[in-house]
């Protein structure tokens, strides 16, 4: 795919590559693309600086290249930096790829959640080695704060009915986190709120699964993390991004510094609404949304958000390069 940082005029239709966040750790998720050059540079890149800050885990080569690799519960419950370096290490590797077959050429990219990370890598406003570093200190952060247990729910709710729910039950320190889609809320809490949450989801006959998350992100409870974070990303270098950087915590796109480093730090309180990002970025000319990593979370929010738009998850189940192309020819519209 080409790079090309100067988005087209004139109503010629855009591309975005979008970037999800910790729900795309896949194990063994690139194992038919572990010879392609630029997967095993990002892979190499991140297994080296995690070492040189004193990384002890399992190396992300390793977890994504095996399949029988600790499967994502299993790993943030036992190493959950691994768990953040795995996943950045995917979606960035795949945005990689991505931006060398795909065309047209990507105009912008999406950060979703943590995602947000991987964006301004694929953008360039941070390279990989910062990026590892952010995650390592931002793993340092999150076991010094000593959190209550606490999670994320994914919800077949519409954000009113969730917010309604909320309120009908009592439950102030359970908050909205994402607005995903006309009816996916994801909700974050503390553990025990949360589960009395999901049994009256289930009592109404609406769906209410747990997902993989060390701890309650976009919420208040990681307020004196989000400031140290803060504090940390004043003082890294971002570089002007080659692609415009959106994030599903704003409506607009991140441009100066500050904004994106706050785009870097958002998904610690801020909550998402996805949708709106998406149809004020309709709305700016895009209709090719491209999913960047593994499974195809993104391209199907994207599809449910946006009829008839045309989206493609090119690594939803694990792949060689061939059948990557493949898939980006036949992306469905």
């Amino acid at each position: 795919m080409r790079n090309d940082p100067t988005a087209p005029t004139g109503g010629t239709p855009r591309t975005v590559l979008m970037c999800p966040g910790q729900g795309a750790y896949l194990p063994g998720a690139l194992r038919h693309l572990s010879d392609v050059p630029s997967v095993a540079r990002v892979l190499r890149t991140v297994d080296a600086r995690s070492g040189a800050l004193g990384g002890t885990g399992p190396p992300v080569g390793h977890l994504l290249t095996d399949a029988a690799a600790p499967d994502p519960e299993r790993l943030v419950r036992t190493d959950p930096l691994a768990f953040d370096l795995a996943t950045y290490a995917a979606v960035v590797a795949c945005a990689t790829l991505l931006l060398d077959l795909a065309a047209p050429s990507v105009h912008a990219v999406l950060g979703h959640s943590v995602g947000d990370l991987a964006a301004l890598t694929v953008a360039g406003a941070i390279t990989l080695e910062q990026g590892v570093r952010l995650l390592h200190v931002r793993d340092g952060l999150l076991r010094d704060a000593a959190l209550p247990a606490a999670g994320l729910l994914a919800t077949d709710l519409s954000p009113e009915l969730a917010a309604d729910l909320l309120r009908a039950e009592e439950l102030p320190q359970v908050r909205i986190a994402a607005r995903n889609a006309p009816q996916q809320t994801v909700l974050a809490g503390p553990d025990d709120q949360l589960a009395a949450v999901r049994r009256s989801v289930r009592a109404l006959g609406r769906r209410a699964t747990p997902l993989t998350s060390r701890t309650a992100y976009h919420h208040p409870l990681l307020t004196d993390v989000h400031r140290a974070f803060r504090r940390l990303l004043r003082a890294q270098h971002v570089a002007p991004p080659t692609l415009t950087v959106h994030t599903a915590s704003a409506a607009g796109p991140a441009r100066t510094p500050a904004q994106l480093r706050t785009a870097a730090a958002a998904h610690l309180t801020e909550p998402l609404a996805f949708q709106r990002t998406l149809h004020a970025m309709r709305r700016a000319g895009f209709t090719t949304y491209l999913d960047s990593g593994p499974r195809a979370l993104l391209s199907t929010l994207a599809r449910t958000g946006l009829p008839g738009c045309t989206t493609a998850a090119p690594f939803r189940t694990p792949v060689g390069v061939d059948r990557v192309r493949h898939r980006l020819t036949a992306a469905p519209r």
